[in-house]
């Protein structure tokens, strides 16, 4: 009766010390020294958000490889609040197109025929013939002109255009015109890219204004035309001169974002097998893996795992290169990874060997802003690497309100720049255990021992009847 007791008591015991333990661990606010290293950061100007650069030598001390383990601090060690902002880049580039231009003459119209109500032929001097159905809302076709993109030029097919620019010889009096717009690929099914839209040539004295160009729809369906038809109709302010020449525009614009390169270190190597090893793992958007040797062709096998001792992952299967030539050299195209971490690659030559150098190996990963509020009073100081940090970035838009962005985005912020690394926690804090993560392990340890100890008092109980039961017996 007492082992029982005593027993109920320790599992008593144990289920109090459970739930005592949670309370104790509870999280405390993180302060610099639970990093590993930090910068102070310079901030020349009073301004309420500050865009700070991540420098490079962040990316690789880190306890966590998608930076949740940044943070800065004020002045007085508060933490502020912070979002990290991909780095991207906009690049707007201007392409023109020359067109060749064909007057058509109005031949026929289907009005009086069945089933081609609407229907307007035109033909141009050599002999092209175009049908067209302008609709019911149409007005009386005015001049018009096929046209048609110069052989003589390479063609953007895909891009499509934005504008045309149209070109004539200065007329005596001043004119206005609309013109519309269709679009074809064969000369057969045409769509509209634009209506009514305005052309003028006028002089006053010795001003001139000069409206030639016309916005067309740069859709999904437009994008693949190869002829357009131009219907040009005169206010009745005098004459619209004849289109001498026309041009296409396309505005293309690129968006693109920055990398940070990462360069493997070669740990062991034969003449046909090479392992690359990276510090920590990485979230790579692509790998590079170019022969060292001048005008070199190879095919290989690569493969990535994603912690030292894990299962090596194929990646692929590829021919790597690098050629010489009088503009340069050309080196194989990188293989995307998408941001998987990434810190050991492996490759194999198939059929073949490198000789004296392996393949060079190189990663990149997206580069990020630390868009901070300054909270509190500088200098400001950027810490990095702790194992025990959570996730407290923000979305930008939920920091900075639209009123509060300037125009040009996060480039328009006022700049912060990082000095020199300072040791803060010491690098103990890359592997330092968090309160919760040492509750839930003595949890377990005490678990165990109440597991054990629970076998050994059943093991006790049943010694103690089996010695019952045998001196019954002998009585």
């Amino acid at each position: 009766m007492k082992t029982a007791k005593y027993g109920l008591w320790t599992a008593l015991t144990a289920v109090g010390l459970l739930t005592i333990f949670p309370a104790a661990a509870e999280e405390a606010a993180l302060t610099p020294q639970d990093f590993y290293q930090g910068a102070q950061l310079s901030t020349d100007s009073a301004a309420p958000f500050y865009r700070l650069p991540l420098p490079d030598r962040v990316y690789f001390e880190t306890a966590r490889s998608d930076l949740r383990d940044v943070r800065v601090f004020n002045h007085t060690g508060q933490a502020v609040t912070f979002a990290l902002s991909p780095v991207s880049s906009a690049k707007t580039e201007r392409y023109e197109q020359s067109l060749k231009v064909f007057p058509l003459s109005v031949t026929s119209t289907g009005a009086k025929d069945r089933g081609e109500e609407g229907k307007v032929v035109m033909k141009s001097a050599d002999g092209v013939e175009v049908s067209l159905y302008p609709g019911d809302d149409r007005r009386e076709m005015g001049t018009t002109y096929l046209l048609k993109a110069d052989d003589s030029q390479h063609a953007r097919e895909g891009d499509g255009f934005n504008q045309l620019v149209l070109d004539w010889q200065q007329a005596p009096a001043n004119w206005q015109a609309k013109v519309s717009v269709y679009g074809s690929r064969d000369l057969k099914n045409w769509r509209p890219r634009a209506s009514n839209a305005p052309l003028m040539d006028l002089l006053s004295g010795n001003d001139r204004l000069t409206l030639n160009h016309v916005d067309i729809d740069n859709d999904y369906s437009s994008r693949n035309d190869l002829y357009w038809l131009l219907v040009v109709n005169a206010d009745g302010q005098g004459k619209a001169p004849a289109i001498s020449g026309a041009k296409a525009i396309s505005i293309v614009e690129h968006s693109s974002v920055a990398t940070l390169e990462v360069p493997f270190a070669v740990e062991s190597i034969t003449a046909s097998e090479a392992v690359y090893q990276l510090k920590r793992p990485q979230p790579l958007s692509t790998l590079s893996v170019v022969p060292a040797q001048s005008n070199t062709v190879l095919p290989v096998n690569v493969e990535y795992r994603t912690k030292a001792g894990g299962e090596w992952r194929s990646l692929t299967n590829a021919v790597i290169y690098r050629l010489e030539s009088a503009d340069g050299y050309r080196i194989s195209d990188p293989f995307a990874l998408n941001k998987s971490l990434v810190q050991s690659v492996r490759v194999k030559a198939v059929n073949g060997s490198w000789g004296e150098e392996p393949p060079v190996v190189k990663g990149e990963r997206e580069r990020v802003d630390v868009i901070f509020n300054a909270q509190g009073n500088p200098p400001y100081l950027l810490t990095w690497g702790s194992n025990i940090a959570y996730n407290a970035s923000i979305e930008l838009g939920s920091m900075i309100p639209a009123a509060a962005m300037p125009p040009s985005g996060v480039e328009g912020l006022d700049t912060a720049e990082a000095g020199p690394t300072m040791t803060l926690g010491g690098e103990s804090r890359l592997t330092a255990e968090s309160a919760a993560e040492a509750s839930a392990r003595w949890q377990t340890w005490l678990l165990w021992g109440l597991l054990i100890a629970g076998v050994a008092g059943l093991g006790l109980i049943t010694l103690k009847l089996a010695r019952e039961a045998m001196g019954k017996r002998s009585d």
